[in-house]
This record gives structure tokens, C-alpha cells and sequence, in this order.
């Protein structure tokens, strides 16, 4: 157990003792005095750190011992213990308990925190112990003092004038205390009582007498009103009473009654300088309601030692005050109580949860909905998630919804200039000659330096603060098990060896929900549940309304245990060609010890060191025990383990990732038979593993199945930015109707691709921004404008073939549609005029996707820029597939198409474009290929029987590497475009037989007949290959029709070790020990060896010459490693670099880290960055060593997203965990 404590100032008030106050005393309307000082005695956290094991139990107690509490105020103490399981797993939780200053407490109490000047100011005062209980003969000083104010050096702070005191013995009841109020203003009330051990505690509170004054301001500037109510907060049918103390008088007050606008006004003559106002409180004010208090008047003028000076004329003065009143839903909370029949159960076993509701005034609420949901605890707290209650979302915080603008800031005094106030009146006034001829005031202008704050940021300083107001139990069991139980009785009898073990392997989180459960006439409901597989604590839920104001929520638990469990802790994945150590945590939950048999079995996995074992596990225990292990083939790995003492038993079954080796190659060849045969010569690429790969086969009547490569890539892309998600929603929403021409044993099932899209769209959803528009990574951030247009145009495109939610598109595109519509407005100033043409083109070919044809606005463009000539091909195409078939832009059609003809790179069978946005390429991802697939879709809309479009499709496909294009961008637009060009031109209809043929072994044949997506696909596996080594593949057609056919070979080399290349990034990684650098050490073949359990820090270094953009750094893990995720609650401290601040300097706070987002996964890390200047960048995180074995470890490598060809990796290392 690692333990972090932490001790800080805190506050106290014992049991039942919540109407008075203890401790130091602060308005809950904010700072009042003048003067305050935030420092106030207050000193700084202090913190601790300690080491220890957990006994038998699972227990470790920590000690600390409390000397002294200074000041004497309660501190609060939180310890953080992370706890290390045998099986090196670790877990985090915190505690917090407080460290009274005294045994004793003195509380205050008053009815209001104001009274009249000359009234007494009344005080109840009691002593009591921790639990609240009255302490007689206590002795208790009570002092009052008057805060006053005086002015020096330049600013005015407060003294302390007037004392009072009180000398109170506490009784059974509250004795009274009594302070004169002569003077108006502020006071101070300060009650010490000491215990018997001679240790003290104190409670201050304040409280206003009216006719006070405040300290005057020298200039024009806005002052305070201070306003202080009566209660806390109020409920309908209270009046509040609030004291308004002004900073000059006499005054007018303009006081507005505020709540999502301005409800009511009102004007008040101020004659003082304090003046109590009411406020009646209806239910409508629920659940708050803001009052603000506007004075204008005059105040007199101060000398430089800060006293009026009555030579001078008076100032224009104002002032503001706001206060929000709380009115809390108490009255609209439903009680409500949910109950599991027993508190501890079996897996599988069945429960009933019992559902009480009552209202405020504890009657039963019949026909309530209530929604329940049963929840493994382990999942809510990662994120330490706790269940809203509707009540603070249906009675959120009202904000005021009303901006003012303040005028006299603006007014500058005019300097006073020798005598020229002599001239006064007998009433300090002017004489209308020396008046006209001076003037009270003047107004700046010209070089007269202008206020600090223009008037934009004084409207949000002063406008902004109405509207914003936002804001592992360990299962014990309480009965010692005697082993006599019915149940157990009945597991005993028999013969063990013949009894069936049940295998857990329903791992569902969510044990049950129920989202609509009606109460009975007595408020009462009942679900049945049936527990999954899971040994956990579940947290059970229930969610009530009645009618459309009242709402609550209540919460439970119910543990799923049993006396033998077998917990596996594997690895989150697996690398091919790792080999492990499984472990297994078998826990004796009885008070007897037990001899437990444990066995493993495994499909695509080598248990290598025996698959049983017999072991002894002590009373209310857990013992690790490993089985050796090895990954055999890429796919998935199974194994089930179960534990058995004859009388009790249990088992688990659990599937793992094999990952394919990193050294994977693939690659793939296309072709297409008319008539007759082809053979491909087949030869294996040197010494492979014949486990892994071999060939692909796939015929098919479409050439559409040509596209697979490119398909495969955007469904298996790993990253997962907004256009990367756009790209697999766009083309397989376009393709929808034909996805099942894309098949290879890789490509998921037509509804996994569905499914997968619409998890895609509820995540974009998750991302797009309030203005409309959409960033690369995340809500919150920057709208980029070309990707908000891309990801629009796949919501358009996925709503067309109706995927995902229909309603939940409909709004998003509508929230869109703005943004698209006025998009030169939301240009950075950095946009040259090339890429704002280019993206305005592509939102006027988005906006026509869904019915909003603007022929005008292209024609603009198109003269605003200078004509076709002068902007881009891509621009051009993007217009033109705007303007197809549409009469009105016949000249603009013509134009376009006679320059695509000029421009285009044309050889006897192929055709090309090109063009460039020079350093504004990457804020549109551009790409030549992209530019040929834009032109493409648009000639193919606007003149289908044009002679170029062969031949740019031509052309697009011979740039494909591995059947595919570059990037993410450039395989979307050509699938878009060629899926509109087969469906356009492909009219041959399909009749022929396909046989495949490898060596002289035949492999298969399929019949085609009729027009049809149907494809035909064998797989051939490497050990077949191998043994048909340089035999060639032949595919033979026999019939009327065109054969389309792909050939792909995958395979991976008998060396799993890769080496470093650099193609534009040099990347390096490194391993070394967060708590001990001898955690961690490198042997002289270069295979690192890692302390099992150790917390090991991963650095990255990264180096790149040259500026890039859109960079991706990746750095894949050892299977026995789990990323420590700051994100997640239960990680616990994260140890710091300490080499990282100091290398930096002294202003190591103002750097910031390179990367915009990164994602911690199960088998790797990532960091993004959308642009990345030249230099040597460094990447850290931090990772514990959980499993035993030895692991491969694919290289790290950074690559630009959208020009995969700039790229480096680092090596492929080797880790030993032991």
C-alpha cells in the first residue's frame, strides 16, 4: 500500500447544530468587508507519504498522530492509498477525516445577519462537544469590535475600533449575548472556548447595523453596493429582508428583479446610508431569483489624503449590487428508496429490488415512473461517476439573461486648478459664471487618455457574473461461514468428480435496467433481476418523477461473491509471438483454509507449462498462482480456467486480441479476364511464419470488388479524429447497397459496418461545436471550416441511405446548415484567397446535397476570384458538380469543362490533375489524388459520355499502392467517384463460371450469373503456400462476361525484429524506472528486463527537419504493460519527471506540450498534433508492469495522416516482465 496524505484547513459543525454557526464565518453571498485579505491566516496543504503491506485480512492500518492544529480551525486530512494486488493489478481510493482543533465548539446564532443602528444586536451562543451535545460550565469570551476604514498609503484598509465584550458560562440551552450598535457599519463577533486539555477554538461571524458608511472612491469608477439578506435561502411564501448598504447617498436606485430577464423594476430613493428592502417569494421563483440594485448620484471629492474635500464640485458617482436569492426545490424532491432483497448474492442468482417513492411531505406517490439500473461499481469508478439527481437538472440555477452597459466610467474629472473653487456659494455651489466657465466635468476626447477597459470588456466584466452559474468497497460477509448451509449442504452431496462446474462468462456491466417502472397505490414497485457472471459490488439506481415538477433519486448496493472465486488478471492483449504467464487469483472467502485444484484450457494459445495445479489457500485468503503461456495464431485467444475444492467450485472463461506481428506485410494484385486463363507466379518473400498470412483469391462480376483495399483501409483506420470518423461514415453510407462486394476475411460483416457508423455519428454528434461547425478532436475547440463542410456532407450522405439516428442527423445538419451558409465568416485571418474559394465551392456542393441550391453565390465566386482560370481544379470541380445539369450556370458549365480539358495531364491511356494551396494544403488535407476523384464525380454528373472520364479513372486506379490510395481523403473521394462511375458504365450482364486453381491443386470454382455484388473468395494459408512454393495461382473464366479478380498475399517474416527508418521523422523510445531506476535495465542485446509491478516511464523522442502537419505519434505497448490514465479516477498520483521542470527552467509553467489530444488504448498511445514546427519533441507517459513474461514490442512511429509516405518508426524492442 502506497499512502499520500494531505492535511488542510477545513470546517466543523457537530450533529443537529446546523442553525448555528461555527468556525470562521463567510457570507454565502461572497465578500463583504473592505479590505479583506485573502491571506487571513491561512497557511498552505502539507503532505506525507508512507509504505506498508495489508495483513491477513486485507487490511492496513495507517497511524498518524496530531500534535497541534494551527491556526486552530478543523483541517482536513485525505489519505490516498494505492493498493497493489499479488497479481501486480493496482487500484486507488481516497478517503478524507477531520482533525477537530478542541474538543469543545462554540456555535452563534442570530435571526438575521442586520439589524437598525441603536437596536441591540442579539447573539445566541452554546458550547458543545464533538457530537453536539451541550457542554454546562463551559466558559466562553465573546467580543464585538466595529470595523472602520482609514486611508494610507494610497489605499484604504480596516481597523478595528469599538470593542465589546461578553463573558458567557454555557448551558443545557443557548445563552444570550447583547451588543450595542451607536455607530452604523460593519462588525466583528469573535467566540473563544477552551476544553479541559486547555486547547482552543474559536467562531467569528460578521453582521451589518444600518447606517453605516463605506469608504469613497477618489474617481469616476463603478462602487458597490453592498446587500446583505436574511436567511440563507427562502421557500414560497418567505419575505426577504435585504439590507443595502451605498457607497454614497443620497441616491436613486433603480432595483430590477431578474430570472432569465428582467421580471420587474423598481426606483427607490436612497436618503442613507443603508435602507432595508422586501422581497415577497412566490413558488415561481424557484429555484432562484437575482435582485440588483443600480444607484446614480453624487459624492464628494477627495483630497490626497483621502478626505472630502468640499472646495471641490461633487463627482457623478454609481453603483451596483446583486445578490441571488435561493429558492430550493425541497418542496417539488421526491424520497426515494430502493432496496435489494439480500444484500449479498451468487453470480447468476436471482433478486428482487424493491422501489419505495414518497413526496416532500412523506406521503406515498402512486403512479410514479421510475427508471432502475443495476451497475457494476468497478465501472463507475473509473470515473468516480455518480447518478445526477434530476432535481438539480429539472431546477438547474436560473441565470439573470440581462446585460448593462455603464455610460459614466467614461466622464473624467476636470483637474482643479488653484482658487478656482473659491467662488462658492454658502452651500458649496458655484457661481453660474465661474460654473460656465469650468464645468464639473468634462468628457475625454482627443489625446486625453481614454478609461482601461473598452466598452465590449466592460459589458462582459460587469454583465458576464449574472448569467453563469455552473458549475472499491471491500465485500465483507457479516455471518462466519460454519459450512452447513442449505446450500452447501446440497454442492457436498454426490460424487465431485462427476458435478458440471458452471463457467462464468456473461461479464455484462449493466446487470439490469429497467427504464419505466410504475408505483403502486402505495408508491411501491418491484423488478426481478438476475444477476451476470461478474464477482463485484453492483450500485443500484432508481430515478423517479411524478408529473412534470417533482423528481429524486435514491441509491443502494448488492455485492456478488462466493465463497471460492477464481479471478484471472490477463493481459489486456497480446502480441504474436509473445509468451506470458497467466495470472490467477484464487480467493478463500470462508473461514476454513482449502485445497483448491485449478486448471486452464486454451484455443489459439499453448499452455507450456502444465494446465493444473493444486494449491493450499489459508482462511479468508488469496494466492496467485501463474500458468506459462504462448499466443499462437493472429485472431483471438480463449481460455477457461476453473477451481475446485470438491465443495465448492468456480470457474471463468475470458477471450484476448492476438495482435498480427508488426513486421506484417500485405500486398495485393488486380486484374481482369475477358476471355480464357491467367496464371500469377507465387513466390514466398524469403523465410516466413507459416502460422500466420497466406493468399486471398477473390473473383467477382463488378469491378467494384477492386475497391476492397481502399474500403479495408477506412474501416480499419486507427485513429479516430472527426474527419477520420466522417471518412468511414461517407463511403459506407455512398456504398451501402453494394458493401457486399467488399469481402475479405478481414472486412467486417455488412451489419458491423453499419453498426460502426453509428457509433460514428453518435460520436460526431459528441463533437460538434455551438456555432455549428466541427474540430479535429474535441467539443470546446476551434471550428475548422473544410471539415465542418466534410463532416456535414457524410451526416447529409448517411441520413440520404438512412443510418443512424434520423431525428439526431436532422438536428445536427440543421445546426450545420448556418455555418455552411456564411462560411466566408468564419475564414481565420490566415486563409489565403485560393483555400476560402476552394472551401466555399465545397459548401455550395455540400448545401446542394441537401436542397439548398445556391447558383448565385458560385457565379459570385467565380467573378470575385477572376474566372476558372484563376482558381483551383479542385475548386473548379466542386463548382461544377454544383452546377451540373442546371440551365441557369450553362456558361459557367461550359467554362469549366473547356479548362478541365486544357489542364488535365493526359498520356495515350491514363489522365491526371494537380494542384496546390501552398502552405494552406493542410488546412484542406489536400491531395492531387483527391483533385482527379472531385473531377471525376463532377464530369460524370455534368457530361457522362465525355472521352477524358476513362481515362482519368484510369489513372486514379494506377496510383494505388497495396489497392489503395494515399490517405483517408484520397480513398473517400475515389470511392465516391468510382462507385458512381461503375454503376454508370458497367451494362455488360454476367454469365460465366470462375476456377481458381494453385499448382496443380484445384481450389474452387464459383457461377455468376446475372448482374450482382456476389463475389467468390478463397483463402489459402501460408503452410499451404509454403509448401506450393513458386506455383503459380491460376484463375480461369468460362462464359459470356468480364471477370474481375484480386490476388493478396499476407505474411510476416521469420525475424519479428524490424529496424528504425526515417522518411521525414526520426523516432526513438526508451524505458526506465519511475520510483527506482533499478526497476528498469537493457541487457547487451538490447532486451529491456522489467521489475514485475514496477511503474516504468516511457519516453518518446521524435525529430523532424522540416515543419509537418497533421502528425501522429504512436507508440505501441508490451502486453504486460497497462498505460496509467491520468483520465481515470482510480490511477492514483501519477509520478512526475523531475528532470522534465528542471530542464525547462524557471519557467517550466509557461510550456506547453507540442500534441492537442491523446488517447491512452489498451495496446497503445497516442499523441496528435494538426501542426508540428521543426524540432525535437519529447513524449512522456507512465505504465505499470502487471503480467509476467516476455513480449514483443512493435516500434513507435509518427507519420503526417494525410501523406502516410512522410513517416519514421524506431525499433521493434523485446520486454522481459519478471
Amino acid at each position: 500500500v502506497n499512502w499520500h496524505v494531505t492535511a488542510s484547513q477545513s470546517s466543523f459543525t457537530p450533529p443537529n447544530r446546523d442553525d448555528y454557526i461555527f468556525g470562521s464565518w463567510e457570507p454565502w453571498w461572497g465578500r463583504h468587508s473592505y479590505g479583506d485579505d485573502d491571506g487571513g491566516g491561512y497557511k498552505a496543504p502539507k503532505t506525507w507519504n508512507l509504505v506498508g503491506k495489508t495483513d491477513a485480512s486485507g487490511s492496513h492500518i495507517a497511524h498518524f498522530d496530531f500534535l497541534s492544529a494551527n491556526p486552530a480551525v478543523p483541517m482536513s486530512v485525505t489519505a490516498s492509498a494505492s493498493v497493489t494486488d499479488v497479481n501486480r493489478q493496482t487500484w486507488s481510493s481516497s478517503a478524507a477525516l477531520l482533525v477537530h482543533p478542541s474538543q469543545a465548539y462554540v456555535g452563534l446564532k442570530t435571526k438575521k445577519p442586520f439589524v437598525e443602528k441603536g437596536q441591540p444586536f442579539e447573539i445566541d451562543v452554546v458550547g458543545v462537544d464533538l457530537e453536539g451535545k451541550a457542554l454546562p460550565g463551559a466558559k466562553i469570551e465573546v467580543k464585538a469590535v466595529r470595523l472602520d476604514w482609514e486611508y494610507k498609503k494610497g489605499k484604504y484598509t480596516t481597523k478595528e475600533v469599538d470593542p465589546q465584550t461578553c463573558a458567557v458560562t454555557a448551558a443545557k440551552d443557548a445563552m444570550p449575548c447583547s451588543f450595542g450598535t451607536k455607530e452604523g457599519g460593519t462588525y466583528k463577533v469573535t467566540a473563544m472556548i477552551v476544553d479541559a486539555k486547555g486547547r482552543p477554538n474559536q467562531t467569528s461571524m460578521t453582521f451589518w447595523v444600518t447606517g453605516g458608511e463605506q469608504p469613497p472612491a477618489r474617481e469616476i469608477a463603478q462602487e458597490k453596493v453592498q446587500i446583505i439578506p436574511d436567511k440563507k435561502d427562502y421557500a414560497p411564501g418567505n419575505t426577504a429582508e435585504l439590507l443595502l448598504q451605498a457607497p454614497f447617498y443620497p441616491a436613486e436606485a433603480v432595483i430590477s428583479w431578474r430570472r432569465s430577464g428582467i421580471v420587474k423594476t423598481e426606483r427607490v430613493a436612497i436618503t442613507g446610508p443603508t435602507k432595508v428592502i422586501t422581497v415577497p417569494i412566490t413558488d415561481a421563483m424557484t429555484p432562484n431569483m437575482y435582485v440588483q440594485v443600480d444607484l446614480v448620484g453624487m459624492a464628494a471629492r477627495l483630497d490626497d489624503k483621502g478626505d472630502p474635500d468640499l472646495k471641490l464640485p461633487k463627482r457623478p458617482a454609481y453603483a451596483l449590487g446583486s445578490i441571488n436569492l435561493p429558492v430550493p426545490p425541497k418542496h417539488r424532491t421526491l424520497a426515494v428508496t430502493v432496496t435489494p432483497n439480500a444484500a449479498k448474492l451468487a453470480p447468476g442468482e436471482s433478486a428482487k429490488i424493491n422501489i419505495v417513492v414518497k413526496d416532500a411531505q412523506g406521503r406515498p406517490v402512486p403512479n410514479a415512473d421510475a427508471a432502475v439500473l443495476v451497475v457494476d461499481e468497478a465501472i463507475l469508478s473509473l470515473t468516480g461517476y455518480q447518478f445526477p439527481n434530476p432535481i438539480g437538472t429539472f431546477y438547474g440555477a436560473r441565470g439573470s439573461d440581462a446585460r448593462d452597459f455603464y455610460l459614466r466610467s467614461y466622464v473624467k474629472l476636470a483637474k482643479p486648478q488653484g482658487d478656482m473653487y473659491a467662488d462658492r456659494d454658502a452651500d458649496g455651489i458655484l457661481d453660474e459664471e465661474d460654473r460656465n466657465s469650468v464645468g464639473d466635468v468634462t468628457l475625454s476626447t482627443g489625446s486625453t487618455r481614454r478609461p482601461q477597459a473598452a466598452p465590449a470588456a466592460r459589458m462582459r466584466a460587469e454583465g458576464g457574473k449574472e448569467r453563469e452559474q455552473k458549475k472499491g468497497e471491500k465485500a465483507k460477509n457479516n455471518k462466519p461461514s460454519d459450512g452447513k448451509d442449505d446450500d452447501d449442504d446440497e454442492q457436498g452431496e454426490g460424487d465431485p468428480a462427476n458435478k458440471s462446474i458452471a463457467i462464468r462468462s456473461n461479464f455484462n456491466p449493466l446487470a439490469a435496467f429497467a427504464p419505466a417502472v410504475k408505483t403502486d397505490a402505495n408508491g411501491v414497485a418491484t423488478i426481478d433481476l438476475k444477476l451476470p457472471d461478474n464477482l463485484t459490488r453492483y450500485r443500484v439506481v432508481a430515478i423517479a418523477t411524478a408529473g412534470d415538477k417533482q423528481f429524486g433519486k435514491g441509491e443502494s448496493n448488492l455485492t456478488a461473491r462466493l465463497p471460492l472465486m477464481v479471478r484471472p488478471s490477463p493481459p489486456r492483449f497480446l502480441n504474436f509471438g509473445d509468451t506470458f504467464e497467466l495470472p490467477i487469483v484464487v480467493q478463500n472467502q470462508t473461514d476454513s483454509p482449502m485445497t483448491v485444484k485449478v486448471a486452464v484450457r486454451a484455443t489459439n494459445a499453448a499452455v507450456t507449462d502444465g494446465a493444473g495445479r493444486e494449491i493450499s489457500v489459508p482462511a479468508n485468503e488469496r494466492i496467485e498462482v501463474r500458468f506459462p503461456a504462448a499466443a499462437a495464431l493472429a485472431g483471438t485467444a480463449r481460455f477457461q480456467i476453473v477451481g475446485s475444492t470438491g465443495k465448492y467450485s468456480d470457474a471463468s472463461e475470458l477471450a484476448l486480441p492476438v495482435w498480427t506481428p508488426a513486421t506484417t506485410e500485405a500486398f495485393a494484385t488486380y486484374g481482369v479476364i475477358d476471355d480464357g486463363a491467367i496464371k500469377q507466379p507465387v513466390a514466398l518473400p524469403g523465410k516466413v511464419v507459416t502460422e500466420f498470412g497466406g493468399i486471398e483469391v477473390t473473383t467477382a462480376s463488378t469491378n467494384l470488388q477492386a475497391l476492397t483495399d481502399a474500403m479495408l483501409y477506412l474501416v480499419k483506420y486507427p485513429y479516430d479524429c472527426a474527419e477520420q470518423r466522417a471518412s468511414r461514415v461517407m463511403a459506407i453510407a455512398a456504398l451501402r447497397d453494394v458493401l457486399t462486394a467488399f469481402r475479405t476475411k478481414d472486412m467486417p460483416s455488412q451489419a458491423a459496418l453499419e453498426a460502426s457508423v453509428k457509433a460514428d455519428l453518435e460520436r460526431l454528434s459528441q463533437m460538434q461545436n455551438y456555432d455549428g461547425g466541427f474540430s479535429f478532436w474535441e467539443r470546446g475547440r476551434p471550428s475548422e471550416p473544410y471539415l465542418t463542410v466534410y463532416v456535414t456532407n457524410a451526416l447529409v450522405r448517411a441520413k440520404a441511405k438512412g443510418l443512424g439516428n434520423a431525428a439526431l442527423l436532422e438536428a445536427q445538419i440543421n445546426k450545420a446548415k448556418p455555418y455552411l451558409k456564411n462560411i466566408e465568416n468564419h475564414y481565420p485571418w490566415y486563409y489565403s484567397k485560393e483555400v476560402r474559394a476552394a472551401i466555399s465551392s465545397y459548401a455550395l456542393y455540400t448545401r446542394k446535397q441537401y436542397g439548398e441550391l445556391d447558383i448565385a453565390k458560385g457565379q459570385k465566386l467565380l467573378r470575385d476570384m477572376g474566372g476558372v482560370t484563376k482558381v483551383s481544379m479542385e475548386t473548379n470541380g466542386w463548382l461544377l458538380g454544383t452546377f451540373a445539369q442546371q440551365a441557369a450556370a450553362a456558361t459557367e458549365r461550359k467554362a469549366i469543362v473547356r479548362h478541365v480539358l486544357n489542364k488535365v495531364s493526359e498520356t495515350a491511356g491514363a489522365a491526371n490533375f494537380t494542384t496546390s494551396y501552398g502552405d494552406g494544403n493542410y488546412l484542406l488535407l489536400a491531395s492531387d489524388r483527391r483533385v482527379d476523384s472531385v473531377l471525376l464525380e463532377s464530369l460524370i454528373l455534368e457530361q457522362k459520355d465525355l472521352d477524358l472520364i476513362p481515362k482519368v479513372v484510369t489513372g486514379l486506379l494506377a496510383h494505388r499502392k497495396r489497392g489503395r490510395w494515399l490517405n483517408t481523403q484520397e480513398n473517400t473521394f475515389a470511392l465516391l467517384a468510382m462507385d458512381l462511375y461503375f454503376h454508370t458504365y458497367e451494362k455488360a450482364t454476367p454469365d460465366f463460371v470462375a476456377r481458381v486453381w494453385l499448382g496443380n491443386d484445384y481450389a474452387g470454382d464459383h457461377t455468376f450469373k446475372g448482374r450482382s455484388t456476389d463475389y467468390f473468395m478463397i483463402p489459402i494459408p501460408m503452410k499451404d503456400v509454403a509448401s506450393h512454393d513458386k506455383q503459380p495461382v491460376t484463375i480461369q473464366k468460362d462464359g459470356k462476361g468480364r471477370l474481375y479478380y484480386r490476388l493478396g498475399m499476407t505474411y510476416a517474416p521469420a525475424n519479428l525484429k524490424l529496424d528504425p527508418a526515417d522518411y521525414g521523422f526520426v523516432v526513438t523510445r526508451s524505458y526506465e524506472g519511475a520510483d527506482d531506476p533499478k526497476d528498469v535495465t537493457r541487457r547487451a542485446d538490447g532486451t529491456w528486463v522489467v521489475k514485475a509491478g514496477a511503474r516504468v516511464r516511457v519516453k518518446l523522442n521524435m525529430v523532424n527537419e522540416n515543419r509537418r502537419y497533421h502528425v501522429a505519434l504512436v507508440d505501441p505497448m508490451p502486453a504486460g504493460f497497462e498505460p496509467m490514465n491520468p483520465a481515470l479516477a482510480v490511477t492514483g498520483p501519477i509520478p512526475s519527471d523531475p528532470n522534465v521542470q528542471k530542464a525547462k527552467g524557471a519557467y517550466w509553467w509557461w510550456y506547453g506540450p507540442w500534441y492537442e489530444h491523446q488517447n491512452m488504448r489498451d495496446e497503445r498511445v497516442e499523441a496528435f498534433a494538426s501542426l508540428l514546427w521543426q524540432g525535437v519533441h519529447t513524449y512522456e507517459y507512465v505504465a505499470r508492469a502487471t503480467t509476467p513474461g516476455n513480449f514483443v514490442v512493435p516500434p513507435p512511429k509518427a507519420e503526417e495522416m494525410y501523406m502516410p509516405e512522410t513517416f519514421g518508426r524506431g525499433g521493434s524492442d523485446r520486454v522481459i516482465v519478471q
